[in-house]
Formats: structure tokens, C-alpha cells, sequence
């Protein structure tokens, strides 16, 4: 039975309630991609939560720094802290949507990476996962 994503408990720890692992949970993205990304896809699909997380507090704002300027005029692109954020945002959420389709009620111990690649542009990798658990 699938559950509702956003019912779903994520936590980077365990829980203080009885249940049974019914397994692991992954998802990656990363914003590389020659005519778009897999990120800039999501991004466009979450741009209401993500405007509504932002303005909750819980995001870096998104706001052009002095660095930014100067990788512009050296021809370097700057992935940007904000896209870190929304890369996570989008992460758990989609994270919660793999773990209702095994009918999970929580993700304990939920792990994220995140990759650079500087080679001429940069390109992030974030890797998430967990495991689904049911309570008892």
C-alpha cells in the first residue's frame, strides 16, 4: 500500500518508535547535461515548494556574489550555494516518494554526498539515501 510522500518521517538518525526495515532508499541528481539537466527539470517541477522552503528559512537566498561576478568575466560557470539547497529539497522529496511506493512510514539514517566536477564547468553530483522502515 503506497503511502503519502509527505507523511513521510525522514531522519538523519534513528527513531524512537518500533519498526521493521523493509529496505533501501536512493536517488541521485546531478545538474549536468548538455540541452538540460536532470536538475534544472526538477527544479522547474518543485518551483512552487521550493519559493515556499525559501521563504520558510530553511534555504540559502539566492542572491549573485562578488565571486559569482568574477567567475563570469574569467568564463567559469558557479553552480551556486542555492542549488546545493534545492538539490537536497528535491532530493528528500523524491527520496519520500520512492519510500511510499514500498509503503514506508519513515527513512531513518538518511545520507547525502555531494560531488564536484570542475573540469571546465562545474557540475554537481548529489547522491541521497536511507532506509524505508514500517512501523509496528
Amino acid at each position: 500500500m503506497s503511502r503519502e510522500p509527505q507523511k513521510i518521517i525522514v531522519s538523519t538518525g534513528d527513531i524512537q518508535q518500533n519498526y521493521e526495515v523493509i529496505g533501501p532508499v536512493y536517488f541521485h541528481i546531478s545538474n549536468k547535461g548538455l540541452f538540460g539537466s536532470q536538475f534544472s527539470k526538477l527544479e522547474k517541477q518543485y518551483s512552487q515548494a521550493l519559493k515556499q522552503w525559501a521563504r520558510s528559512g530553511q534555504a540559502t537566498e539566492s542572491r549573485p556574489g562578488f565571486g559569482d561576478v568574477i567567475l563570469a568575466f574569467a568564463g567559469e560557470w558557479n553552480v551556486g550555494h542555492s542549488n546545493f539547497d534545492k538539490a537536497f529539497y528535491i532530493g528528500v522529496e523524491e527520496l519520500k516518494k520512492r519510500a511510499a511506493k514500498l509503503g514506508a512510514d519513515a527513512i531513518v539514517f538518511m545520507r547525502q554526498d555531494i560531488d564536484l566536477d570542475t573540469s571546465g564547468f562545474q557540475y554537481f553530483y548529489l547522491q541521497i539515501y536511507g532506509t524505508s522502515v514500517k512501523f509496528v
